[in-house]
């Protein structure tokens, strides 16, 4: 039953982001709209509803025709959209990051759409055949009305369709859609910390270890909360989400000794997957958000504003940030939180999120003052010790970047400024060297 239970989470968590999903469902309920249209039809109120119809919807071969027209016309519209959202995603791919690949896949609009598409396509091919000509009576009252009004939804939708294909191309769409999710993720996880208690000691508790390798994503809190509290026991992950873990890797920690089953059981919890998406970690979308960063500063692309709105985006995160420890928690038993997850602390998520724009724009000026003013706006919101340490080491990494790369006097009296600025903050770290004047003075 626990197997069952978590192989049913976890594809029900690769099926909501499918690309198929919402259609199939869309195309299910057309159908199921299609039998209660035939059902009706068997009733003395389609007759009635016949005789206020206009003609040319109750003659057979006009409506055969209408409907044949409708086909045709629907298809064209569902392989015009499916093509345009394989050029939209390979044209992500190149141009910003194959990380945002799954997010765009995901859009909850472009998937109703094609699925109305397909259901409007299934629905006719179900109402055409009913009709025939040598029977006026075979002819679909209720089902010729709606034929009408599905053509139309489809045409109002072909025009949003556009529109979001239109944005989906947009870089500022993407990097605000990434910031948006991250954004809303980090506010959920600041909330469910106001009321937890810090990761208890686990130095002596007992350990399960990886099984399998692959990046953990996700924990089915469901069946691994029933465990715990089965048990009254307290849980700590032992990597973050996203980690790769390879088999005999430090898994989880559990207050408790556990059966060889129930070990199992614990260990089958644990959801493991390619994917990234950001309205699940905000980890996540700070580095697609950085990935399209890196893409922009590239000769290739040679857009640096948008590496300079990205960082400032970055800075608003990081400020968030600020003050939360570096875990979040689930399994909530009556309030307690039975789990405890580790997340990236402050040091590596700057690796994995400052350091790449700040390697690949560390010639361009407006780049690194981008940098260093993003990370003296997240200083101003009240960071930990421990916060503050690793936001001026890659303050220091930068100023140290650009000593090396910027060989303008203008330019690096300009980072200077920035330089200026962070040293008046009078925090209790090491005072930050301008640069010379001239580099190697």
């Amino acid at each position: 039953m626990a197997q069952a239970s978590n192989a049913l989470f976890r594809a029900l968590y690769r099926i909501r982001y499918s690309i198929a999903f919402y259609p199939t469902v869309i195309a299910a309920a057309y159908l199921v709209i299609s039998g209660l249209v035939i059902a009706f039809e068997t009733t003395p109120l389609a007759s009635r509803l016949r005789d206020d119809l206009p003609s040319g919807l109750t003659d057979a071969d006009n409506a055969r025709e209408i409907l044949g027209t409708l086909i045709t016309s629907i298809v064209s519209l569902a392989v015009f959209s499916f093509s345009m959202v394989m050029v939209v995603l390979n044209g992500a791919a190149a141009r910003l990051s194959p990380r945002v690949l799954p997010g765009l896949i995901s859009d909850l609009r472009n998937r109703v759409i094609l699925g109305v598409y397909l259901g409007s396509i299934l629905y006719y091919l179900s109402q055409i055949i009913l009709i025939n000509k040598s029977d006026p009576q075979s002819i679909p009252t209720l089902g010729m009305l709606l034929a009408v009004l599905f053509a139309a939804v489809c045409l109002i939708l072909f025009v949003v369709f556009i529109r979001s294909v239109s944005q989906s191309i947009q870089v500022d769409w993407n990097v605000s859609r990434l910031y948006r999710d991250a954004l809303s993720q980090l506010e959920e996880r600041k909330k469910r910390l106001q009321r937890a208690p810090a990761v208890p000691n686990d130095d002596n508790w007992h350990c399960l270890t990886a099984q399998r390798p692959g990046y953990l994503r996700h924990v089915n809190e469901k069946r691994l909360s029933e465990l715990l509290e089965k048990r009254d026991m307290v849980a700590t992950l032992q990597v973050e989400p996203g980690f790769f873990l390879i088999e005999g890797h430090p898994l989880i920690k559990l207050s408790g000794e556990l059966s060889e089953r129930e070990a199992r059981e614990v260990q089958d919890c644990m959801d493991f997957s390619n994917d990234e998406y950001a309205s699940s970690n905000a980890a996540y979308g700070m580095r697609q958000m950085s990935e399209i960063a890196v893409k922009a500063i590239s000769p290739a692309v040679n857009d640096p504003g948008t590496a300079i709105r990205t960082a400032n985006l970055i800075g608003v995160l990081l400020s968030r940030l600020m003050g939360v420890p570096a875990y979040d928690v689930g399994c909530f038993d009556n309030g307690r939180p039975r789990l405890f997850y580790r997340q990236l602390p402050m040091r590596r998520l700057l690796t994995a999120v400052t350091s790449p724009i700040r390697n690949y724009g560390r010639g361009d000026p407006q780049v690194i003052t981008a940098l260093l003013q993003c990370i003296k706006n997240a200083i101003h919101f009240g960071p930990s010790p421990d916060q503050l340490d690793a936001l001026w080491e890659e303050v220091q990494a930068v100023r140290d970047e650009a000593d090396e790369c910027v060989n303008n006097c203008r330019d690096r009296i300009s980072i200077n400024d920035v330089i200026d600025r962070l040293n008046e903050l009078e925090l209790p770290t090491p005072r930050l060297q301008p640069l010379p004047p001239n580099r190697g003075d």
